[in-house]
Order: structure tokens, then sequence, then C-alpha cells
């Protein structure tokens, strides 16, 4: 059994950090590496580790059990077994959160690095779900600043797409081949699964050579950057012109990406 571990320190109460680890369907989702997450017959999750050639892809089935200080989510799948243990430990100013993933079954001779930087994105999202959980009350005036910020939003500018991110969560992660169509294969396969009108996505590829970034309003493209073998371009869509840029830009983008998705928190 490979087991990997990191310590994250998180700025907020105990109370919200629970609340996070109590949403294990939203909490999975979020997941890197997590294809797809179902609850209809139980929480299972499509996992894929990328590990040089081999894909490490299964289907688990997840339990989550809590008690004083720890949180287990306990997967089961076809190929191997999955467990994630998260202890916190309070301190005066905020929560330190201790993650032990392991893992048993084909393959884990393998899967050391690719472990360990499961478990250290877990951690980075149990941070931003935890510090940025909105309560109850703001969802709804969310919603509509959201939807300002989506339009405003410009890749040349970092902070507007931090202002985004913010106040949106991850709702997919996973491997992805683009193929002739470029961007648009990709936004017609999301789309069959992702109801909401805002999407912000990116994409690299294993090797780091190539990204993109995009924003969407239904299938319409408002922003997109792209960083290939020619360099960096990067369109906000406000007139006809751009709007072709923008759509050559897309078809410009092929191959193996490993993409995340995210939506605005409580929609637009």
């Amino acid at each position: 059994m490979k087991r990997k571990s990191t310590t994250v320190s998180i700025n907020t109460s105990k109370e919200r950090v629970e609340a996070a680890l109590n949403d294990a369907p939203s909490f999975i989702t979020n997941w890197p590496y997590v294809v797809r997450v179902s609850v209809k017959e139980g929480l299972k999750a499509e996992i894929m580790m990328p590990r040089f050639m081999f894909k490490f892809r299964d289907i688990y089935k997840f339990n989550h059990h809590a008690d004083y200080n720890s949180h287990i989510y306990d997967g089961t799948g076809e190929r191997g077994h999955m467990s994630l243990v998260v202890t916190l430990k309070e301190w005066q100013k905020n929560i330190n959160a201790v993650l032990e993933l392991s893992y048993q079954g084909k393959g884990e001779f393998w899967l050391g690095k690719t472990l360990q930087n499961f478990v250290e994105s877990i951690g980075s999202v149990l941070k931003e779900l935890a510090e940025n959980r909105p309560v109850q009350e703001q969802i709804q005036s969310q919603r509509s600043a959201t939807g300002e910020i989506a339009v405003n939003m410009d890749f040349s500018n970092p902070m507007t797409v931090a202002e985004f991110l913010a106040k949106s969560r991850m709702v997919h992660s996973g491997l992805h081949i683009i193929g002739e169509k470029g961007l648009f294969d990709l936004i017609g396969e999301l789309r069959a699964t992702i109801n909401d009108r805002p999407l912000y996505i990116s994409g690299i590829t294993n090797d780091g050579t190539s990204s993109f970034k995009v924003l969407l309003d239904g299938s319409q493209i408002l922003a997109i950057e792209y960083r290939g073998a020619e360099g960096m371009k990067t369109v906000k869509v406000e007139n006809d012109d751009e709007a072709r840029k923008a759509v050559d830009i897309a078809s410009e983008i092929k191959g193996t990406y490993m993409i995340n998705v995210w939506v605005p928190v409580g929609g637009v």
C-alpha cells in the first residue's frame, strides 16, 4: 500500500472546515483527477490518475465517516482501494488539516509522485472550499455580482480572473483528448453534463508546453487565452472581429490536456 501525506493551514473557523468536509459529494467533485461524480446509488467517483503512458482509471464507491476531529473517505473500486483521512488540529487563529492518502491496487508501485501531487492538490481544494465557503444569506447577492464579473473578465488582467475564481467552485477535472474540431469538441462534451451558463475552463498538457483558458456564456466565448509553440494569444470578445479571432484560436487547440472546469457559486 502506498501512502502520501500533506498538511495545510486554513485561515477560518473549524465549523467552516467541517462544513466543507461534511459535504462529501462537493468535496470529492473538486478533487483533481476526478472525471465524474454520481450520487444516485451511493457516492461514486470516477478517478483517473495519470502516470507516464499508463492511465490508472477506476470507479470508486465512497463512504464518509467522521468522529471528533477526523474525516475518512473510504473508496472501493474494481481495481483498487483508496482512502483519505483528514485530521483537524485547532490553533488560536487557524486550523491545521493533516491529509493522508493511501492507495492499494494495480500499479501502486508507480504512483508515488502522482499520489503526492494528488493529496497536495486535495489539501489546496479543502483550503479553498473552507476559506471561501459562502454563508447561505450571501448566495443571492453573489449571483448578480458573479454575472458582472464574468462579463468583465479579461485574461490579460489577472485580477479579473482571481475575482471570478474567488466566487466559483470546481465542478470537473480530468484528462481529455481534444480532436480536429479544436476546443469545440470539449465544449460540446462538457455542455452535455454541466448546465451552468458561465463556465471557466483551463487546460494544460502533461509536459506543460501548452495551456489555455476560456470563459464561456453558454457556448459563446467571452474571453480566451492560448499558450503554444508560437507564443501567447489572448482575446476578450467585445465585437464581431474579436469573436472571429476567438473562434480561430479555439480551433487551434488540439491534443491531450488536463482540464479543470469552474462555475460561479450559486449560479448566475
